[in-house]
């Protein structure tokens, strides 16, 4: 109710705001309209009251008369003056000027009241006549004249014809009642004459009034319309035209109108122009339109009309423009976003799609080869985890840049998302070899290019890519296919190191099958129960006695299969199945050692257990692994962990952290393979190990290569240094033993030699443990 309440205050408000703004332009324009009458009337008065001055200057006083015209002629000049300034002498109020119009009025109608009564010529009825002619003429002009209002004509008619009626009336013989009773009726003639006259009058100026409202709102709503809006007559002249299309075409509406659209530069909007006049049609352009004063390309939607007057009569066009530059650089960017990569402004998939099966096509047709490169840039991850991803989208941008420009025009290079890109190489040659050689030149160029230093703000970058290389030739291949196996080669290329180049075998493609094989399989492996510990004995080359061993995982395939090691671990890895694997081998391992614990005659030192960095530095690896212990009870030195010297080169400072976690809880860490990998005091120095495992391929040729032997001494000085312990791995021969022996004595040894991985049922029966 309150809401309905204040809507109807409002719109009272409203119509209240809208009544007075008319009532003040009726006033308004009244009192214009008089103005504009005043140097006419007024001229009227000074010849109507100089023959009446001379008429009655013999009959009465000449001083009155003199005086009494004087103030006539001071009162019409004073008018004429103000009404030449507009009826204005600075005063702002429209009231105060009206006021003062009628003051003015009274005033001279006074005079002439006067001139009727004092200035009658008694006596001659001819003159009489005449006196009383010169006042009703005076009267008739003034009703006419002042009509517009009626209270001032109403006042200016009753002011002199009561006057003469007065003097009539004096006079008091028949003649001058008859006159007097005339004058009457005069008065009342002028009186309703004039009241009918001012309400005609006083309509027009309302309806003019409303009308002009009317147009101003129309002119303010063209003015302000969002769209352009502009009038042209039958010659095609611009008459007018609002503000939004000076706004939209960057030129003022001065200048638009001095156009002629037949001589406009740029004649594509208008090519059918002549039809709106000719043939009375409307017509549409839309489109690309150049603004010849600001050289400005703009688009348009542009709509002629013709445009007829009140009588149907055709007096010209108008045109609505519509602005759809932004809308279009809208949809083109929109067009060019689904072509064309957002960050690197490179093509995308799309449109790599498009060329693909265009130039392969025709590379067909006229037996060409072509090629296709995946590129896939080495460890940029870490640079994006360790930098962050504004840097690493700037070394995007930078690659792509580099890229462009090493290629021919008829190569598309494209990225497919993340750090990986393509490179379509078509019609290269109809030889094999000038095309597989002029794409390795491609790939030297490319790890040349990308290998440069990336300056990214205060960060210098180094980075490599692999690249994988599919040659095509004779046969339409899908895009998809040909996607596929260069991932293939791109992964194989990874799997050489960093930096590398592989073109596409077959076999890399069997290669592929059977590590998805691998994986499906390993996926069930655990729930099929296909896993199995085998212990190798780790023993000491002094006395011969078993002083550890270390747990090695087998799988046995549902087909009866061994599967090794080094094919299904890097799968796992791979796959992240590691961490489930992992998790069984040490569960499995504990509860070996808490059975063996109980039986009489164990007395091993340790099992030792590969892990790999993925493990190491899964998140929750260290309370999972101390669960597993404290679940089976089992003493924590009894667990040992193998790493390889690469996982001390993957997070290093977090690795430290986990490796000192479990040295404080018990469990010691040995280096796996010692030598093969990033050999560095400093990793020594920084991580704490019980222990390194010199790697086989030191032993192998120990009898025949006195390098061997040397480094086999020095790294048994490195670990006497930090006082580790050093088992040498792959001992095969008594004579290899036997070698090792006169070297140094407190070592281990682990190899064929001794044992090979056993059973947990024979490897109890080796450490003498009763079954």
């Amino acid at each position: 109710m309150f809401k309905t309440m204040e809507k109807l205050t409002k719109r009272l408000g409203k119509r209240k705001k809208e009544s007075e703004a008319l009532h003040r332009f009726v006033r308004e324009q009244t009192l214009l309209t008089l103005c504009r009458k005043v140097p006419v009337t007024m001229s009227a008065t000074i010849i109507v009251a100089t023959s009446f001055f001379i008429f009655v200057w013999p009959y009465v006083d000449r001083d009155f008369l003199t005086f009494w015209y004087g103030s006539v002629l001071f009162l019409a000049f004073e008018r004429i003056f103000y009404a030449f300034g507009g009826c204005r002498y600075g005063e702002s109020s429209l009231e105060k000027r009206y006021r003062r119009f009628r003051i003015e009025i009274v005033l001279m109608a006074l005079l002439w009241a006067f001139a009727a009564f004092a200035f009658f010529p008694e006596g001659s009825v001819e003159y009489e006549l005449l006196h009383a002619i010169i006042i009703l003429g005076v009267s008739a002009g003034g009703a006419i004249t002042l009509a517009i209002d009626r209270r001032m004509a109403d006042t200016y008619i009753v002011l002199l014809l009561s006057s003469l009626a007065a003097r009539l009336l004096i006079c008091g013989d028949l003649l001058h009642t008859i006159l007097f009773v005339m004058a009457l009726v005069f008065m009342a003639v002028f009186l309703i004459s004039t009241r009918q006259l001012s309400r005609i009058l006083e309509k027009g100026i309302r309806q003019h009034g409303e009308l002009g409202e009317l147009r101003r709102r129309f002119d303010l709503i063209a003015d302000q319309a969002p769209v352009g809006i502009l009038y042209f007559d039958k010659e095609y002249n611009i008459v007018d035209c609002n503000r939004a299309l000076a706004r939209q075409i960057g030129v003022s509406k001065k200048r638009i109108m001095e156009f002629n659209l037949l001589r406009l530069q740029d004649q594509r909007p208008v090519k059918n122009i002549r039809k709106v006049i000719e043939e009375r049609e409307s017509i549409h352009y839309g489109g690309p339109y150049r603004v010849a004063a600001t050289g400005r390309e703009i688009w348009i939607s542009i709509l002629f009309s013709p445009l007829y007057d009140q009588s149907e009569e055709l007096i010209g066009g108008i045109a609505v423009v519509q602005d759809k530059t932004a809308e279009y650089e809208a949809m083109e960017k929109a067009e060019f976003l689904a072509y064309h990569d957002s960050l690197t402004r490179l093509p995308n998939r799309k449109l790599l799609e498009d060329r693909y099966r265009l130039q392969i096509a025709q590379a067909t047709r006229e037996n060409y080869f072509s090629a296709l490169l995946f590129l896939d840039l080495d460890k940029f991850k870490h640079i994006n985890d360790t930098y962050g991803h504004k840097v690493g989208d700037e070394l995007l941008k930078e690659t792509a840049h580099r890229l462009q420009k090493i290629l021919r025009q008829s190569d598309t290079v494209c990225r497919l998302g993340g750090d990986e890109f393509i490179i379509f190489l078509p019609m290269i040659s109809t030889q094999l070899q000038e095309s597989v050689e002029h794409t390795w030149q491609v790939c030297r160029k490319i790890h040349r290019a990308l290998g440069k230093i990336y300056r990214i703000d205060e960060h210098r970058l180094y980075v490599t890519t692999s690249i994988g290389v599919v040659m095509i030739y004779g046969k339409e291949e899908s895009l998809d296919e040909v996607l596929r196996v260069a991932d293939i080669a791109m992964y194989h290329a990874k799997k050489r190191g960093t930096g590398m180049t592989s073109f596409y075998e077959e076999e890399m493609d069997r290669q592929l099958k059977y590590t998805i094989e691998l994986e499906q399989g390993l996926r069930h492996a655990i729930d099929r129960k296909e896993f199995s510990l085998r212990y190798q004995p780790i023993v000491d080359i002094a006395n011969g006695k078993i002083h550890g061993a270390e747990a090695l995982l087998r799988w046995k395939s549902p087909e009866g299969n061994m599967i090794p090691p080094n094919e299904f671990i890097p799968v796992a890895e791979e796959s992240k199945l590691i961490h489930q694997i992992g998790h069984w081998v040490i569960e499995e391992v504990c509860r070996h050692l808490a059975e063996w614990h109980k039986k009489s005659g164990f007395s091993l030192a340790y099992i030792s257990i590969n892990i790999s960095s993925k493990q190491l530095n899964h998140q929750g690896f260290f309370d999972e692994v101390m669960q597993i212990v404290e679940n089976h009870g089992v003493d924590p030195h009894l667990v040992k962990f193998e790493i390889t010297e690469s996982v001390l080169m993957e997070e290093n400072e977090r690795t430290r952290d986990v490796i000192a976690k479990f040295n404080e809880a018990g469990i010691g860490f040995m280096i796996d393979d010692f030598g093969t990998g990033y050999s560095s005091l400093s990793y020594l120095k920084q991580f704490d190990f019980e222990t390194i495992k010199i790697d086989k391929s030191f032993i192998r040729d120990i009898l025949t290569d006195e390098d061997d032997v040397t480094l086999v001494q020095a790294m048994l000085d490195i670990a006497k240094q930090f006082g580790y312990t050093v088992i040498a791995e792959g001992v095969e021969t008594d004579e290899q033993k036997n070698r090792l022996k006169t070297i140094n004595e407190t070592m281990l040894c682990q190899g064929y030699f001794y044992s090979r991985p056993l059973t947990e049922e024979d490897f109890l029966k080796r450490i003498g443990v009763s079954i």
